[in-house]
């Protein structure tokens, strides 16, 4: 008998975990239960069985938990995209710093680092610029345009209008819907083609301004200039439609072809006014970008003579940023668009002491010169899976008195903090940020500084 094939089982959670599960215990095992949330007591069928855990779905709440609310969403639980929004946002932002504290103490052996409580600035709901939906089959088989359900369902969700964007993306949202789900238009086909076509809205929170793209993997979108037009005349707010060609399961090496209007939008972060490319990544949230670029501010306390290095820079919202309040900047970042797009912002500025260097940031720390006049300070903002490969030793070997990371993920965090600890670095400051309320993700900076003098 296969482990679907088990009957549910009743657990009581008393916990979350990462990626938003309950987690329950039963003789000695640990369960992690979509759905769950502390207090419930539920009725779980397992998925997937472990000789320490098992991995399951919650089938039925047979007594919700007081910390429950009414959520402000019609599919919040077949979405799955928001499993923490039936609790209360304070409570939300309580198990978020438990998870960064949890991380730091079991993976990277830091018992001692105080977590501060989580920041938090600006709407709850509402605060996404950027949503990504997926053109496919509900488990019914109709086209619809949305989200893939969680646990185990292979289908697409219906999503006609998300809680988590702003009113006129979802005005915009509305339109393309019903444009695309119109089956007497060349595009219907592509609703055949399970994960080859997505639908990208970007919206500038300085403009109200949306970019529309359409992301191909496999094959052409069929009709996509008759799309674009329509959708335009449609929805004023669109300002550029864009052909986004990517590579099937692989990041980077997509490219941008313009269909309609611009491949831009600009976007404030903090103090700067930015040309976003479509491409180019920045924190879904503006309002928590800036108050990330603050509290960086707030750690590195640049001065005249602080030389920084700002690692995975994107467009250098961080960097450029120091750079306003006097440092010596280098931002190194892969993605081509988004130099171009800080180099444009830079010279607008003024700031002739920040520059960017296109490249890996492992081969850029192999070649970059020592720090010319004092003390470097290393700000690194990599992606989920941490800082690549070498790069932490790369770290170490300039021996900076001062490090900042940044990240979206407590458990890869709390590895690349471990190797920076024991290369001689401490950690005097770990401060959560909510970033992304109702989903159980947490952005996290972390400031450390040099434990022993280095010669220079």
């Amino acid at each position: 008998m296969g482990v679907k094939d088990e009957q549910p089982v009743e657990l009581d959670i008393e916990g979350l975990a990462g990626g938003g599960r309950g987690v329950a215990r039963q003789d000695g095992v640990v369960w992690f239960v979509a759905g769950g949330l502390p207090g419930d007591r539920v009725l779980a069928a397992p998925q997937v069985r472990r000789t320490r855990y098992v991995e399951a779905e919650q089938v039925e709440i047979l007594q919700p938990s007081p910390q429950r609310r009414t959520v402000p969403c019609a599919i919040q639980a077949d979405c799955g995209g928001c499993p923490w929004m039936p609790l209360d946002e304070g409570v939300q932002r309580d198990w978020k710093r438990r998870q960064v504290q949890d991380a730091l103490q079991r993976i990277g052996g830091l018992a001692g680092a105080e977590v501060e409580p989580v920041r938090t600035r600006g709407p709850v709901l509402g605060y996404r610029n950027k949503v990504e939906l997926a053109l496919g089959r509900s488990l019914a088989g109709e086209p619809v345009l949305g989200f893939h359900g969680g646990g185990s369902s292979s289908g697409v969700v219906d999503v006609a209008c998300c809680p988590l964007q702003h009113d006129g993306a979802n005005f915009v949202l509305d339109a393309a819907r019903r444009l695309l789900l119109d089956p007497q238009r060349p595009w219907s086909a592509a609703f055949e083609k399970e994960g080859s076509f997505r639908l990208v809205l970007r919206r500038s929170w300085l403009t109200g301004e949306i970019l529309v793209a359409l992301r191909e993997t496999r094959s052409k979108f069929p009709g996509l200039d008759e799309f674009a037009s329509e959708l335009a005349q449609a929805c004023p707010e669109v300002q550029g439609v864009v052909r986004i060609v990517a590579r099937e399961g692989r990041r980077g090496g997509a490219r941008v072809e313009r269909v309609l209007g611009r491949d831009w939008i600009d976007e404030r972060v903090g103090e700067l006014t930015f040309r976003l490319p479509a491409l180019s990544f920045l924190q879904v949230s503006t309002v928590m970008a800036a108050e990330l670029v603050q509290l960086v501010a707030e750690c590195a306390a640049p001065t005249q003579e602080t030389e920084v290095l700002d690692l995975y820079g994107g467009v250098g919202s961080i960097g450029l940023h120091l750079a306003l309040r006097g440092a010596r900047v280098t931002v190194c970042e892969a993605d081509r668009t988004a130099v171009g797009c800080g180099r444009r912002t830079a010279r607008k500025a003024e700031l002739s002491r920040a520059s960017f260097v296109t490249g890996d940031v492992g081969d850029f720390l192999k070649s970059a010169a020592p720090a010319r006049r004092g003390p470097e300070t290393i700000v690194a903002n990599p992606p989920r899976d941490g800082l690549g490969r070498g790069v932490a030793k790369a770290i170490l070997r300039r021996k900076p008195q001062e490090v900042i990371l940044v990240s979206c993920d407590p458990p890869t965090l709390a590895r690349d903090l471990g190797r920076l600890v024991q290369g001689g670095l401490a950690p005097v400051r770990v401060s959560p940020l909510d970033m992304f309320p109702q989903t159980s993700h947490i952005e996290t900076v972390v400031h450390l500084r040099r434990t022993t003098p280095t010669a220079r």
